[in-house]
């Protein structure tokens, strides 16, 4: 990794050098997992560059952490070097990833896990030969009359723990549908099961949106000892519910037996969508069901929207007893918006991750990784270092006060990627100093 001048801006110096050793210490899960002196610091070099940079593409990441005249290409090299290695494989860089969560969650000493499931797919427009490009849906930006519509991309899923003060990610993978692919009811099977031997010894609840609601995966979850709070999807489906008077089970469908419910709490809730808040009073709804005669008793959970005029029903296989136990469910809930930001600053105005210009399945796999560690060491920086030390870096990192400004990581973001740059102009600078006055360069 580049050795940062200390430089003096101000009478005071920039804190490029406490940036860098706050990433290596970020980044010694990953690094512990490589075989070599040299693999370790590329990653290093590769993860400053991308923060730096806001890009997957290797000659940018080499341009962001450039020291001297042509040294660029020679840093693209590197990184290079690391992305073709036949030494490593990106499930290397995945158990360091991993190694990362198990420390993150150890040094919050937190007992209780809400882990976000969410697949998402990548676009890759105008490409046809890239090994195994995929056909995904995209929703946004929508089409011409605002549908979703095909393109051209790669599927991917994270799980990610989202009830602490910064995301961890215990499950990642990017993969295709006609490379190496089962199916995604399998990635979700291992996202599960990966989430549970990382963390053994903690209650696990997975949270998920309509696309999992499906029993195969209510009995993954049930059988890794851990609790699931997913929306429901299949509203048209026959469940059985138990009618107390007559002392039976009887068969229903869960969307007349939704509509039908009455509201017995309410609870205010903030919610944020395109930079506006609002805030409304949600009223809740709860109610036991049996998928199968077989099947262990699940809950409903109905929540309507005044706003939107509008019902969202959960499944739960937490027991609700009590609008204290409904309150929680619900709240339990509400952490899964966590992930889609996560994915925001990854994909669209952050680090641009549908930017990958590597050729090859196990090579797009690494960048993944690699930018998925840019983006969680940034939110590592907000909730770790001292207060006064993150205003700093937000300051620097401005905001125009305009509609147009990004909140969230991004000002903290554009600090670091400032300090970085600076950093690494000012370097180049005391080497090769700018000609003035001379016709010669140098």
């Amino acid at each position: 990794m580049n050795k940062i001048a200390e430089i003096e801006a101000g009478g005071k110096q920039l804190p490029g050098k406490e940036l860098e050793e706050g990433l290596r210490e970020f980044l010694r899960p990953v690094t512990a997992q490589l075989p070599e002196k040299r693999l370790r610091e590329v990653v290093e070099i590769a993860v400053q560059g991308i923060v730096a940079s806001g890009s997957p593409v290797i000659t940018a990441i080499a341009r962001g952490v450039e020291q001297a005249a042509g040294a660029a290409w020679a840093m693209a090299r590197r990184v290079y070097r690391l992305v073709w290695s036949e030494r490593i494989s990106h499930r290397d860089l995945l158990k360091g990833l991993y190694g990362i969560a198990q420390e993150r969650v150890a040094a919050y000493g937190v007992e209780r896990l809400v882990v976000a499931i969410d697949p998402v797919n990548f676009e890759k427009p105008y490409t046809a030969e890239l090994e195994g490009v995929s056909t995904v849906m995209k929703s946004t930006p929508p089409g011409p009359n605002g549908e979703k519509r095909l393109t051209s991309g790669y599927p991917a899923i994270t799980a990610t723990v989202v009830n602490l003060p910064e995301p961890v990610v215990t499950y990642a993978n990017w993969f295709s549908y006609t490379v190496d692919f089962v199916s995604q009811n399998r990635e979700i099977y291992r996202a599960i099961r990966i989430t549970r031997a990382l963390f053994p010894q903690h209650e696990l609840c997975f949270i998920g949106d309509a696309g999992l609601d499906d029993q195969k995966i209510f009995r993954w979850i049930e059988g890794s000892r851990a609790q699931f709070v997913i929306r429901v999807g299949h509203h048209d489906r026959r469940v059985e519910v138990y009618n107390e008077r007559l002392d039976r089970w009887e068969s229903e469908k869960l969307a007349d037996l939704a509509a039908s419910a009455a509201w017995v709490c309410e609870i205010q809730a903030s919610f944020t969508h395109a930079r506006r808040t609002r805030t409304v009073t949600v009223k809740l709804a709860w109610f036991m069901i049996r998928l199968a005669p077989t099947d262990p008793p699940l809950w409903v959970l109905v929540i309507h929207d005044p706003d939107r005029e509008r019902e969202i029903a959960l499944l739960t296989n937490i027991s609700i007893h009590s609008s204290l136990d409904a309150r929680s469910v619900y709240t339990t809930w509400r952490h899964r918006p966590q992930v889609e930001h996560t994915y925001r600053f990854d994909q669209e105005d952050g680090l641009h991750i549908e930017d990958i210009q590597v050729r090859t399945l196990e090579r797009m796999r690494r960048v993944f990784v690699l930018v998925l560690l840019a983006a969680l060491f940034v939110l590592f920086i907000d909730k770790t270092w001292p207060e006064p030390a993150v205003t700093w870096l937000r300051l620097l990192g401005g905001k125009l006060d305009r509609a147009s400004d990004l909140d969230g990581p991004y000002i903290l973001w554009n600090g670091i990627k400032a300090v970085f740059i600076s950093v690494t102009t000012l370097s180049f600078a005391r080497s090769h100093p700018f000609p003035r006055g001379s016709p010669t360069y140098g």
